[in-house]
């Protein structure tokens, strides 16, 4: 069996082994840049310019050499504390409102949530805009945006701007501790400031709501799991990234020639590396399929690797580690009241449209 072919359909190849996947995350002589794929729509030139996710080197080493120290593991631990309490907080919410909620939009959603408005001290008025714009927001990161995805990403993007703009201005010079203002005392611009607070809502925000709530119907189908996640939370959120990470694919473009798993890759090539079928390689991982949160051994790609690897990591296993524990202490026989989940239509996203659950 191929891990690389060509798709007509789509005019690009897919990649669904991890080595293959690796190989290409890992390697020189291939871009990010939407601007280079030709999957993405000429419009896309209205997309901010300075997201790192969207750069290739030196802009985007630059960049991140000045973002990452925000984003360290140590940096990240010490904020565990303040999770916990908005995890407990956003608890106490859902149980004020009865028996039957949605795991997704009543905690999921919540949590990084209040955790992005903190970190950028922007108040409840930040988090109303925030929980309004980042659904459309995150249609930047489709691999393949139709024009309306461009379009409503670009005017979330405006309005998240437009609130950011004065807050921008009133903290720039100042010596607070909140990340904005610690962005702004590096030599970032001030628009690659705000591009990197949007790329924190979008690429932060959404993605670590569906990975709270699609881990946790994980968990509810296969509760025998619990007691490993309680004993080894960290090793419990790597399956889970692994099986129900929220980011499904990836693109590249190939700026040369290349050849994976045999397979000849011209340049000028798109590629989408398939993360959830390379994280179901059973060359890497016996038993691939089944979920095993005592499973140790190698990593997945939930998180990509090499240079883009995802600066918040360590924040959204924090999160997860927090809210899934945690949860499962207070709702041990939670359920959910579908037998069949609602998913989300997307190519890029493992993500739930929402997750009816009764707490008792």
């Amino acid at each position: 069996m191929s891990h690389v072919s060509w798709d007509e359909s789509v005019r690009a190849f897919r990649i669904t082994g991890f080595d293959e996947a690796s190989a290409v995350l890992r390697g020189q002589g291939w871009s990010s840049d939407p601007a280079n794929s030709p999957l993405v729509p000429d419009d896309v030139t209205q997309l901010p310019s300075s997201l790192m996710l969207f750069t290739d080197p030196p802009d985007h080493t630059r960049l991140r050499r000045l973002v990452a120290p925000a984003f360290t593991a140590r940096a990240v631990e010490a904020f565990r504390g303040r999770v916990g309490s908005i995890v407990e907080s956003c608890l106490d919410q859902m149980e004020d409102a009865g028996e039957q909620v949605d795991l997704l939009a009543d905690f999921g959603y919540l949590v990084p949530l209040a955790v992005i408005a903190e970190l950028l001290d922007v108040g409840v008025e930040g988090a109303e805009v925030f929980l309004d714009q980042t659904p459309d927001l995150v249609r930047l990161l489709e691999v393949d945006p139709t024009p309306d995805d461009v379009r409503l990403a670009v005017t979330a993007g405006f309005e998240v701007t437009m609130f950011l703009t004065p807050v921008l201005a009133q903290r720039k010079g100042g010596d607070g501790d909140d990340f904005i203002s610690q962005l702004l005392r590096t030599d970032l611009s001030v628009d690659e400031v705000m591009a990197t607070c949007v790329l924190l809502l979008a690429a932060g925000h959404e993605t670590t709501a569906n990975l709270i709530a699609s881990g946790g119907l994980a968990l509810m189908q296969h509760r025998d799991q619990l007691p490993a996640l309680h004993e080894n939370p960290s090793r419990a959120i790597d399956e889970l990234v692994r099986l129900e990470g929220p980011v499904r694919i990836i693109g590249r473009t190939a700026l040369t020639d290349h050849e994976l798993g045999g397979v000849p890759v011209p340049q000028g090539s798109a590629v989408l590396i398939e993360l959830d079928r390379a994280a179901r390689d059973e060359r890497r991982w016996p038993d691939a399929e089944r979920l095993d949160l005592t499973r140790e051994g190698p990593g997945s790609l939930g998180f990509g690797t090499g240079i883009h690897f995802c600066l918040g990591a360590a924040l959204a296993r924090l999160e997860a580690e927090e809210a899934l524990t945690r949860f499962f202490n207070r709702y041990p026989n939670a359920h959910a009241l579908t037998g069949v989940p609602r998913w989300r239509d997307s190519g890029t996203f493992h993500a739930l449209a929402e997750l009816p659950i009764a707490l008792a």
